[in-house]
């Protein structure tokens, strides 16, 4: 390879590890929609707990903001921790970059229903609100479930992080990352499975709630 060949392959090498973003592999992209999840929740939550009538609908709603509120808090932590690791070292980027990178806010289908639920009332609003809720929450499982299996987690640990709750990183896994994001990924599947029991309750109780509204 001639020098001039070598300069401009590792010109091009270089400014491809520039462009790529700091959530850059399947951790931190569980993290960006595991945010937005529950910050859409509380906020349709919110909502209910000013809109409903019922005392059922009103509880449920409290125990959402409750439980999502504190999921949020330790995706916050989970997403700080390895924003600060990525932007260490990288003079490029400041700390407006890094605060713009954080932000979390919903999505415009989660805004359209909200929108959409601020627009009704009385029984018409509580089956909406909880048809949302059962559909959120089996979204959310199914986010969860999938991410509790990453990297050769065990969904079964009794003890999420330790060495006897987990199997070895899958071939592919093995051939994408590196041992450096295998190991900061269990952070997420760790998260995954301590929440899931919790969502699997709010989902319950949001299909018993459910069954007992009066017809529309």
């Amino acid at each position: 390879m001639t020098a001039f060949a070598f300069r401009i392959m590792a010109i091009s090498l270089a400014v491809s590890l520039f462009l790529v973003p700091v959530y850059a592999h399947h951790g931190s992209q569980f993290l960006s929609r595991a945010m937005e999840m529950n910050t859409a929740e509380i906020r349709i939550a919110e909502l209910a707990v000013d809109k409903t009538q019922n005392p059922n609908i009103k509880t449920f709603a409290q125990m959402v903001i409750r439980d999502h509120n504190q999921a949020l808090a330790r995706l916050r932590n989970l997403r700080d921790n390895r924003l600060a690791s990525s932007v260490a070292g990288k003079t490029d980027i400041d700390q407006k970059t890094a605060k713009s990178i954080a932000d979390v806010s919903l999505t415009p289908q989660d805004q359209q229903t909200l929108d959409r639920l601020s627009k009704l009332s009385g029984v018409d609003f509580d089956h909406e609100f909880m048809n949302t809720m059962i559909q959120d929450h089996r979204e959310a499982i199914r986010v969860l479930e999938a991410q509790s299996k990453a990297h050769g987690a065990n969904a079964g640990a009794k003890e999420p992080g330790t060495a006897s709750g987990r199997e070895k990183p899958a071939a592919a896994d093995r051939t994408n990352y590196s041992i450096t994001e295998l190991r900061r990924d269990l952070d997420t599947s760790d998260f995954a499975i301590a929440t899931l029991p919790v969502m699997r309750q709010h989902l319950q109780n949001a299909e018993d709630i459910q069954k007992q509204l009066q017809p529309r």
